[in-house]
């Protein structure tokens, strides 16, 4: 045997904070994977070998900051993007999982030691809110990952929170690091943002969420009986977010969402920024603007008050194979029958390309004919409305983001049409779940590029759509990124002629959809 074999890796020790501080000072942080595996060696060992109960709190607090900031970096590797996950991506979000767990096992043994531990009974509420803090940062990644939050995950923060209430725990208030809270306002923060259908959201508008969330949770009261004829309740003993609940129903452990005070806050704001107020000025962020904000705001204020809506258009349960396909490119290819010209010339081919053209010629054009056939995926449609699908892919194929244009091709339908990704996320059995909004009107494939007078080398072209519209004006769909007011394009289709863009009326991950003249 190799004596390397047997020799037992060394693992950092901490048994009082003079040592923490020492292992904070050498530790090399800046890179976040390598900092959250760290961590979740550090409380694994922590786990092992306990410290003094008094010096694990105080070690625990040391690390909570660094740890916390590692983190904020890690949720950026699976942030905002396509579903599903990259491997890469998909490693963060659980290395990100499993060191919220560590932590919320290292705050939840000190929480049930302080029971028998005379020393802890002056921090029992800062660790009951360390506890459910870790279980809201839980959710919080899932939010972040497009992830469907596992019912395990949803049963440890409701049974943090009620071990708090019935620790008598829940309103004190905790003073640390020049901030202040309650478990009952990080729990209403928790159930705010799980209402506020954060699948739907873009990531800006998840993290304006999440702010926002924080600041109103404290205007938040938890009853257990509900105002009039219901509201939005959680069941502390299950597993499950919130949910619209009718007055009456039987459960003690039932607890109503009473918002009244946050809505009265969001109207107030609401009607400042419809004055011409900016929304800094309102507490809202710096990094806010009106037009993103107000339809927001009023989506919240839904979303947190009112009861589920009644569809304009009611969905009907349909089961059965869908086409989708991605890609202005590959969508090109399913509305049209001829392949696209984009007009390049010959030496804006790359060298692969031009190899390929002079060995294989034909062949190229074959292979094409043949991507045309495979561009599109079979999804199951779930159920379908007037202007909306939702579907589901059981297994591995492209990826999606949330605001993507797709094309998809309703069974038995001869043509494809237009879609918007407007929700997206994937399950625990990593099946990929998707809301579609129809575009009006039957698109119609072109091209587009730069008009000459403002190009001064010959441009190429660009798939584009023209989307009919009956109630209105046709639109254009275009590439992300070329709306401009007022500029002038050439548009191929039955001929070339030039128009002149003037307002956006969608802009979307992939695509801005424009009126035109």
């Amino acid at each position: 045997m190799n004596p390397i074999d047997t020799v037992v890796a060394s693992r950092p020790h901490l048994h009082d904070v003079r040592s923490c501080d020492e292992w904070l000072a050498r530790a090399a942080l800046s890179d976040p994977h390598h900092a959250c595996s760290s961590f979740i060696e550090l409380l694994d060992e922590l786990e092992d070998a306990p410290p003094n109960a008094a010096y694990r709190v105080t070690i625990l607090e040391r690390l909570r900051g660094p740890m916390r900031a590692a983190l904020e970096q890690q949720e950026r590797r699976f942030g905002s993007r396509p579903l599903p996950l990259g491997p890469i991506e998909d490693a963060a979000f659980d290395q990100a999982c499993d060191l919220w767990l560590a932590a919320l096992r290292a705050w939840r043994e000190l929480l049930n030691h302080a029971s028998r531990d005379a020393q802890l009974d002056a921090v029992r509420p800062l660790l009951a809110l360390r506890v459910l803090e870790c279980g809201a940062g839980l959710t919080g990644a899932h939010f972040v990952a497009r992830r469907e939050v596992d019912q395990s995950v949803w049963h440890w923060v409701h049974q943090s929170y009620a071990q708090a209430e019935s620790l008598r725990l829940a309103e004190t208030p905790v003073d640390k690091s020049g901030e202040s809270s309650t478990c009952s306002a990080l729990y209403a923060e928790v159930l705010l943002l799980a209402l506020a259908h954060p699948y739907g959201l873009s990531q800006r508008e998840l993290g304006w969420t999440r702010r926002w969330a924080r600041r109103w949770a404290p205007k938040v009261k938890l009853w257990r009986a509900a105002e009039n004829g219901g509201g939005y309740a959680v069941d502390l003993e299950g597993c499950a977010p919130p949910a619209w609940t009718r007055a009456g129903e039987p459960g003690a452990a039932l607890r109503y969402l009473q918002c009244s005070e946050v809505a009265r806050s969001i109207r107030k704001r609401l009607k400042k920024l419809a004055e011409g107020v900016q929304p800094g000025a309102l507490g809202l962020g710096r990094d806010c603007t009106r037009p993103a904000a107000e339809p927001l705001l009023t989506s919240l204020l839904r979303c947190w008050t009112d009861a589920p809506f009644v569809r304009q258009f009611p969905r009907r349960a349909v089961q059965g194979p869908v086409q989708l396909a991605s890609g202005l490119d590959d969508i090109y290819r399913v509305l049209s029958p001829a392949p696209f010209q984009s007009g390049a010339k010959s030496w804006e081919y790359s060298r692969r390309s031009t190899e390929q053209l002079q060995i294989f010629q034909r062949a190229i054009e074959m292979e094409q004919r043949a991507a045309s056939a495979c561009a599109m995926e079979t999804w199951e449609t779930l159920d379908e409305s007037a202007n909306g699908f939702r579907v589901r892919r059981r297994s591995a194929g492209m990826r999606l983001a949330h605001g993507q244009l797709v094309a998809l091709r309703p069974r038995n339908a001869g043509q494809a049409m237009l879609c918007e990704v407007r929700w997206l996320y994937e399950n625990r059995e990593h099946a990929l779940h998707a809301g579609l909004r129809a575009l009006p009107g039957l698109p119609q494939p072109c091209g587009v590029r730069v008009a000459a007078e403002q190009e001064s080398h010959g441009a190429t072209w660009s798939p584009a759509f023209v989307v009919p519209g009956a109630a209105e004006s046709a639109s254009l769909v275009l590439p992300v990124g070329w709306y401009q007011p007022h500029r002038s394009l050439e548009l191929r289709q039955d001929g070339t002629r030039t128009i002149t863009l003037l307002s956006l009326l969608d802009r979307g991950y992939d695509f801005d959809r424009v009126s035109f003249a």
